[in-house]
């Protein structure tokens, strides 16, 4: 994540000297070395009829033991109320005072216990409690335990927001976080939450994927000497209407953190909440001006990359480089920048306090796309809109509107502007490659605010789930999601919209029948040839939900090799489609030419910060050939082609003819325009004829299946295209 706080050499001291000197009573002990006491609850439940997890967490009490734990509450606070929901007396247990006590202690309850009038087990439903759709739920939650000199009572403030359904992704979309840290990031300023708890409260807020990214420099061993504070075994202990069952974990038996987190996962991914385990792993810089310092980039791969000095204090030169950690990765496996923009960097007065990080510069973002498993940029990272100096309850600051130094959208919007450089960097050199777009919470276990350890301890908005990529995959619906791997595939293939809330899509639409999914068509992430003699059905859709607000701004991106610019733009609720409506845009009256990418983004009013969105592109060559008839054999031609035998099964002969020397590339798209293999890349090639064989197959080796198939030359400033027919 990026560093919002003071150096970790500095927090460290700070947090020494805390747990070093005797507290007054009812001093908190937030975020400090020596203990942690969180609380949590989802920021939203999808209605009134799902269940609120409440979680408490007490970290690192082997450090710092609870002497006596007397009592644990949650109370519903709303309005200024006071109804207690869960009371559970702990008859002064002491916790972290041998190994069997563990480093996490968590409990968990769904169910009330004490309240005045509900039963003990009723499910903790806001319909329950009396509230419904848009309602806020306030809930502060406190314990109260003697430390080694006094007792203390210690709180949280969280709010819960009760929606109005599942977030507004058509069928066949899957909402997920990207970008999220466990319990297995564990250090002197991060830390997360255990997976069992992470998975209640994904789900009640109604996430259908997550990847974990816990930090490599917490992950690469169990122990990594004085620079790891890796939690080596936990307890958990979950309150439902069924019971309360209590589980051990001993991080140890799986060998490293990295193997305790992966059976964690692999335990939690269902068919109600697809999980993986990925990587924020710490790579070397290889810019000139930055080399050797801190990168984070997400790598979802299905094994460890070895990061044996990976940016924890101390730790120096970072390993791997840039150019090794990317080139480690496997066939099926890829990577994003994570938060591109922001400077991880903590020099004051030209000092390096130890966390020698930088943002991605040029020569490492260039590095990068030259492998073909980096994918993009995770530039939406977190929604960060207000601060609050009060980590226990910022509501009264997030009410007033207090801003953090750099909020959402500044920094989003400078990483959409960098995106779209790279995109329209690549057609202007000839080589268009696809550079999606990710989004992430980067959220440390933060299921309703972050909380951050600093000299002037603070909170954001930011929570899990809040920053969402939503990806499409067919044949699977709301009830049956699709499996991680068919997931991460969509991810992969940049089939996916980026947003904080509102759902958006675009996709060329060819025969103008409202389904641009079918095989002519071209849908997000994809590309296509296409004429510029008839209509181009260009179609837009978008949703939100009301507590998001209305999509009050559409606009239509587009850029080419000469830059990129808005080409259309609406505002939906001047016809009263601000929570859901479609528009279509005709490409054809623009008079394209050459290769083009063209997103959407919209913008929401909620009465504050709003929310957006964002879609990956679509890649468009308008070609005049495309569309007109072939040329009489009478007719002059610098440059014939076609290909023998035509219908073939299973390989047949690509035959051209040039009238001059030329550098030429040679490609095959399906039939919806989608790039299948490209056979010759700027050869130079003499005049005359040529021959250039084909065996069905594509990019990866595998056989492409029965159906026509587009073969494209480009020879010069000349382009030729021929159909062929492949009959398996």
């Amino acid at each position: 994540m990026p560093n919002r706080s003071i150096p970790r050499s500095l927090a460290l001291l700070a947090s020494l000297a805390l747990a070093a000197a005797p507290a007054a009573p009812d001093t908190a002990y937030d975020n400090t070395y020596a203990k942690d006491f969180i609380t949590d609850a989802p920021w939203r439940v999808i209605d009134a009829h799902t269940p609120i997890p409440i979680t408490i967490i007490l970290k690192d009490c082997d450090v710092d033991d609870i002497r006596e734990l007397h009592w644990i509450r949650c109370k519903d606070v709303t309005g200024g109320g006071s109804t207690v929901l869960w009371h559970r007396n702990f008859g002064d247990e002491r916790i972290g005072d041998d190994p069997s006590e563990h480093n996490y202690w968590t409990y968990i309850t769904t169910v009330t216990e004490g309240h005045p009038s509900l039963p003990n087990g009723t499910l903790l439903t806001p319909a329950v409690l009396g509230y419904g759709t848009g309602d806020a739920i306030q809930l502060e939650v406190t314990i109260y335990y003697r430390d080694d000199w006094f007792n203390y009572t210690d709180g949280r403030t969280l709010r819960v927001h009760v929606g109005s359904g599942p977030f507004p992704w058509p069928e066949g979309w899957y909402g997920g976080d990207t970008h999220f840290h466990t319990m297995y990031t564990n250090n002197l300023y991060e830390f997360g939450a255990p997976i069992p708890a992470v998975l209640l409260a994904a789900k009640a807020i109604g996430l259908h994927w997550l990847t974990t990214t816990d930090h490599s420099c917490d992950l690469d061993e169990t122990g990594d000497g004085a620079y790891s504070y890796a939690t080596h075994q936990w307890e958990y202990t979950i309150q439902s209407p069924s019971g309360t069952a209590t589980i051990v974990r001993n991080n140890l038996d799986f060998g490293s953190s990295w193997g305790a987190l992966g059976a964690d996962a692999l335990e939690a991914d269902g068919p109600d909440l697809r999980v993986f385990r990925g990587v924020e792993i710490n790579l070397a810089s290889v810019d000139p001006d930055t080399q050797g310092k801190t990168l984070h980039c997400l790598f979802y791969n299905p094994d460890y990359i070895h990061s044996p000095l990976s940016g924890a204090t101390g730790e120096r030169p970072v390993i791997p480089s840039l150019d090794a950690g990317l080139d480690a990765l496997a066939p099926e496996g890829f990577a994003y920048a994570a938060h591109p923009i922001s400077d991880l960097s903590a020099e004051f007065g030209g000092i390096d306090f130890g966390v020698n990080g930088t943002r991605w510069r040029d020569q490492d973002l260039a590095q990068a796309l030259s492998r073909p498993r980096f994918i993009g940029l995770e530039a939406f990272n977190t929604r960060a809109t207000r601060r609050s100096s009060n980590q226990e309850n910022p509501w009264a600051d997030f009410d007033a509107g207090a801003e953090p130094a750099n909020p959402y959208p500044n920094e989003l919007l400078e990483g959409i502007a960098l995106w779209d450089s790279l995109l329209a960097a690549d057609i202007a050199f000839g080589h268009p490659r696809r550079i999606f777009l990710s989004g992430g919470s980067d959220a440390h276990g933060d299921f309703n605010y972050a909380s951050y350890m600093s000299l002037d301890n603070y909170a954001e908005d930011n929570a899990l789930g809040k920053v969402q990529t939503v990806v499409r995959v067919a044949g699977f619906g709301a009830d049956s999601l699709p499996p991680i791997d068919a997931i991460l595939e969509a991810f992969r293939a940049g089939r996916s919209v980026v947003t904080d809330g509102p759902f958006l899509e675009i996709g060329l639409d060819r025969d103008g029948d409202g389904d641009w999914y079918e095989e002519e068509d071209v849908a997000i992430g994809g590309e296509g040839i296409v004429g510029t003699h008839a209509p181009l059905p260009l179609q837009i859709r978008w949703a939100s939900l009301p507590e998001f607000g209305p999509v009050v701004a559409v606009a239509l991106v587009s850029g080419n090799g000469a830059g990129t610019a808005t080409i259309a733009s609406f505002d939906p609720t001047s016809s009263g489609e601000g929570f859901f409506g479609s528009e279509t845009i005709d490409l054809g009256t623009f008079g394209f030419e050459g290769t083009r990418f063209l997103r959407a983004e919209l913008r929401t009013d909620d009465g504050d910060a709003g929310h957006r969105a964002y879609t990956n592109p679509i890649w468009l060559t308008f070609d005049p050939n495309v569309g007109i008839a072939a040329e009489t054999p009478s007719a002059p031609s610098a440059v014939s082609l076609s290909a023998q035998p035509n219908p073939f099964n299973p390989a047949t002969t690509i035959l051209f003819r040039l009238a001059e020397p030329s550098r030429i590339s040679l490609s095959v798209f399906d039939s919806s325009g989608r790039l299948v293999r490209v056979l010759l890349e700027g050869a130079a090639l003499s005049a005359g004829d040529h021959a250039i064989p084909w065996d069905g197959s594509g990019a990866s080796g595998r056989a492409v299946p029965s159906g026509r198939y587009l073969v494209r030359l480009d020879a010069g400033s000349r382009t030729k295209t021929a159909k062929v027919l492949l009959v398996r």
